[in-house]
This record gives structure tokens, C-alpha cells and sequence, in this order.
């Protein structure tokens, strides 16, 4: 076997399953106990007794796995009761992104090691997987200069709506150009009964969580990407710009055309995406690797819809020419070790070592395993290379291994779609090519650290009035108001300070 990676993963494209190779020396584990908590989408996996690959997983890890995994909708005020109760796993999954801001204080305040004699410079060399990942995503989980935790890697351009091609097509509709085709076009999904049933049972749109942008709306108008950088080194919040402004207007049009799904304001994302693959909503979005290949969305979604078709729609812009893509930092979340436990230096180092077994890439013996369990138990092998997961594949892994992804964000294969890995890179470069950054990404603000989920709902709120109507357009002045004198002002005049001793 190969004891090395090729040297470009974009040589996988067209080719059949490369021959694995091993990434890993030695079981990383010491046989003790690993807890761990993370963030769940799946449903919860059978218990350790009678599921082969919780069992497989603690053999090849060396420990005894003990994970606590909180569903999406509650993982922000799981994670509050685990800090609060002094009982955190050893291995924590933090993103304040999700519903979790509060996370920013328990680093500050010192809850989590500083990793980072361990995971930089030389040091990162002993885990050579984790050494694997993109050195600027390495800069930009840094906090304060300091690496509390192990990024969860992710493309830098993740974000854009994918549609229901085949309704498009059925209702004589093009990929929408500008403002006026995209509203038609999603107002048209909505009404113009793209399902065949003659019922009104379809529609373009959700707003999981508060979130009528679907990754399409802000980006069409040119929004900034959180903040904008003006010329003399000042901040301008996204939401503070005309942009925003038009963009609110545009959501507030789509809600009375009669785009968005009657219940899209109180819709969780498991709601949205169980929507989506169950053919009651036309427009989804998220990371961008789950939607290609016959185990992401665009294969799976035949199990329930057979004549579905999805693409994905960079958002173009609102008055015909290029619209945006807010890039992300390269992560999402990343994987700490609370601090109690990161004096042990050896545990620390063990801890890391796992972290390093999950973060096998592809090609990999590991990155199978981890991926796709057991040969015969979890998946079958089909001649061309495809590894197609069996029922027991598909409900024993669920989320159980969610804390660390491999730095796979150019490897892409799917030889059971011809074609699939040539149309996932090429939406991947448009994407990149109209990427936007946000100017505060690698930027720490104390303010927005403490205020960031009162804000974050204030903002759900006051946006959620205004688009359904209880409110008029002009109350987002007020909106504005309210969030500069709740902490909006000191998090931009934080932000201007970091900018300045950068």
C-alpha cells in the first residue's frame, strides 16, 4: 500500500477508487474512556450493544467512545449546561455560529486549552493529518492569536441556494439572471404547482431559524460580508448598507408573491431539509460537499422524489451583473479540550492523536472506515469503486464521529455519476470567483463575544416582522437604532482597533 496521499486530489476526477493507503501508524487511543460532545443533524444511532460500528470505532481508536450529541435546534443550550455544570466532555465541539455565541466567553474566560505549542509551527508535524489542512485555516481559527481547538474543515466558498431544476424546467423557467427573472422564477415554484399534483403543496422557500436570505437574497444585492472595510479604515455593518436595505425590500416582495412556505418562520433547518428532499420546498441551502455524489442530497433525494433534479444557483446579481458569495473562514467549528484536562500534556497529546485518526483524508484505509464503516456490514463495494452504504450503514454512523472532517474540499469522487465530479469543481471556481471575504474574520471583539446571541435574535426578530408585514419596511431604521446603542457601536469600534494593530 502507498504510505502517501497523490500529491493532487483533483487527480481523483474520473478515475476508480484508488488503491488506500494508511495515514495513521498506530492506534491512537490508550484504552481509557474519550467523552466527547458535538453537534447531531442525523437521527440518534442505535446504542454501543447493537451497533457494529460504535464497537468497530472504539477498537480502531483505542478508547472507549462516550459521546454526548445534541440535535442542531438545541446544541447552543446544551453546550451552556455542560460549561455552566462544569462536565465537559474531553473532546468539545465549539461554533458559536450555531446558536452558541456564548462559547466566545468560555475561551476568553480560559474554560478551554491553548493548543497552540501543540498545533503550530513544528509541532503540528507530529499529527500529520491535521498538518494536512490549509495553513490559512490554521490562521483564521486562531483567537487572539492563540489555537483553542482543531478546525472542522470546509470549503472557503460553502454557501449557495441548490433548486429543484426539474420544477424549473417543467414551469419553462431559466436560471434567473437579475432581480425581477429571481422573483418570478421563485414565485412561480411556489405557485405554478411544479409537482404535477394539483394541489398547493410546493413552494421555493423556507426561513429555517429566522433565515429568509437563503444564502441567495443578500449575496444578489451585493451586501457586505458582515462588514465592510471603508478606505479610511473605518467599519460599515452589512446591515447598516443600502444593499441590506434592498435586500430586506426583496425578501419582504418574495413573502407577498406567496414564495416562502406558509410555516417558514417558525421552520427548524431539520424541517427545511426534510422539506426539500420531501418535494414541499423547491430552494435549499448549506454546505456545499453534503449536496453531490450518490450519498449527498443530489443522489439521495431520488429514494423519495425519482425525477429530481438539483442544481445549484450562484446568486447573480440583482441588476444583471455578477451578485456574491460570502466566503467562510475555511472551518466550521473546531474540536477543544477543556482546560482542566489540557494540563495533562500526555492526554492532551493522546486527545490530539484521535483528533488526528478522524481527520484521515480521502484515499485513505481510515477515511473509508470513518466514512462508510465495515466492508459487507455497512456498505458494499460496486465494480466501479462506489461504496453504497447498507441500512445498517446508514443508521449506525449517524453523527457519531461529527466533531473533525479530513481537508478533502478538492477531492471529489463519485463514479456513480458521470460527470459529477467535473460539475461540482466548475460551480466551485464560479463560486470562488465572486467570492466576497468579511474584513473582522480572523478579528476578536470582546463586545461581540458577550453580546452576539442577544443581538443575532434581535436581529431574527425585527427582520422576521418586516418581511411578513407586521412591520413597516421603514421600522428597519429602527432596527438599526437598536442594535448600534445594544452593542453594535462598541463591536465596530473594537473591530477598527484590532484592524489598526494588525
Amino acid at each position: 500500500l502507498s504510505q502517501d496521499p497523490p500529491s493532487s486530489p483533483t487527480s481523483w476526477i474520473g478515475c476508480k477508487a484508488p488503491v488506500l493507503f494508511k495515514s495513521v501508524a498506530a492506534v491512537p487511543g490508550k484504552g481509557k474512556k474519550v467523552g466527547t460532545f458535538s453537534i447531531g443533524y442525523n437521527p440518534p444511532v442505535p446504542a454501543r450493544g447493537e451497533n457494529q460500528f460504535w464497537q468497530e470505532l472504539e477498537k480502531r481508536l483505542g478508547v472507549t467512545w462516550e459521546p454526548v450529541i445534541a440535535p442542531q435546534a438545541s446544541y447552543g443550550e446544551k453546550a451552556a449546561a455542560l460549561v455552566a455544570g462544569d462536565d465537559m466532555p474531553e473532546l468539545f465541539y465549539i461554533n458559536p455560529g450555531q446558536s452558541a455565541a456564548h462559547l466566545n466567553r468560555t475561551i476568553e474566560q480560559g474554560a478551554f486549552t491553548d493548543l497552540t505549542p501543540f498545533l503550530a509551527g513544528d509541532a503540528l508535524k507530529e499529527y500529520p493529518n491535521l498538518a494536512r489542512f490549509d495553513p490559512q485555516v490554521w490562521q483564521n481559527v486562531r483567537v487572539k492569536g492563540k489555537i483553542y481547538g482543531v478546525p472542522k474543515p470546509i470549503p472557503r466558498a460553502n454557501n449557495i441556494p441548490f433548486y429543484r431544476a426539474d420544477w424549473a424546467k417543467k414551469l419553462g423557467k431559466a436560471a434567473p439572471k437579475n432581480a425581477d427573472e429571481v422573483a418570478d422564477f421563485l414565485v412561480a415554484l411556489s405557485k405554478g404547482d411544479p409537482d404535477g399534483n394539483g394541489r398547493a403543496d410546493a413552494w421555493a422557500l423556507g426561513a429555517p431559524g429566522g433565515d429568509w436570505n437563503n444564502s441567495l437574497v443578500a449575496q444578489m444585492f451585493r451586501a457586505p460580508n458582515g462588514w465592510r472595510k471603508n478606505p479610511d479604515g473605518t467599519l460599515t455593518a452589512a446591515l447598516e448598507t443600502e444593499e441590506y436595505r434592498r435586500a430586506v425590500a426583496f425578501m419582504r416582495r418574495l413573502f407577498e408573491g406567496g414564495a416562502y412556505h406558509p410555516d417558514a418562520a417558525t421552520m427548524t433547518w431539520a424541517q427545511m431539509t426534510d422539506g426539500f428532499k420531501g418535494g414541499q420546498i423547491g430552494v435549499h441551502s448549506g454546505g456545499f460537499r453534503p449536496f453531490f455524489g450518490g450519498n449527498g442530497t443530489r443522489g439521495t433525494i431520488k429514494a423519495t422524489q425519482p425525477t429530481a433534479e438539483v442544481m445549484g444557483l450562484v446568486p447573480p446579481g440583482h441588476d444583471g451583473g455578477q451578485g456574491a458569495v460570502n466566503l467562510t473562514p475555511g472551518f466550521f467549528g473546531f474540536t477543544g479540550i477543556p482546560a482542566k484536562v489540557g494540563r495533562d500534556r500526555e492526554r492532551t497529546r493522546e486527545l490530539l492523536r484521535i483528533a488526528d485518526y478522524l481527520a484521515a483524508p480521502f484515499g485513505s484505509e481510515e477515511y473509508n472506515f470513518l466514512q462508510f464503516g465495515l466492508e459487507g456490514v455497512h456498505h458494499t463495494v460496486e465494480p466501479d469503486g462506489r461504496r453504497v452504504r447498507t441500512d445498517k450503514g446508514k443508521t449506525e454512523r449517524g453523527d457519531l464521529v461529527y466533531l473533525l472532517a479530513p481537508d478533502e474540499v478538492a477531492a471529489f469522487f463519485y463514479p456513480e455519476m458521470p460527470g459529477e465530479a467535473e460539475y461540482a469543481q466548475n460551480l466551485a471556481k464560479e463560486m470562488l470567483a465572486v467570492g466576497v471575504e468579511n474584513p473582522t474574520l480572523t478579528l476578536y471583539s470582546p463586545t461581540n463575544t458577550a453580546k452576539a446571541t442577544e443581538l443575532n435574535q434581535l436581529g431574527r426578530d425585527r427582520i422576521t416582522a418586516i418581511v411578513t408585514g407586521r412591520e413597516p419596511l421603514g421600522a428597519l431604521d429602527g432596527y438599526v437604532k437598536e442594535w448600534r446603542s445594544r452593542g453594535g457601536d462598541e463591536i465596530r469600534k473594537e473591530y477598527e482597533q484590532a484592524l489598526k494593530e494588525q
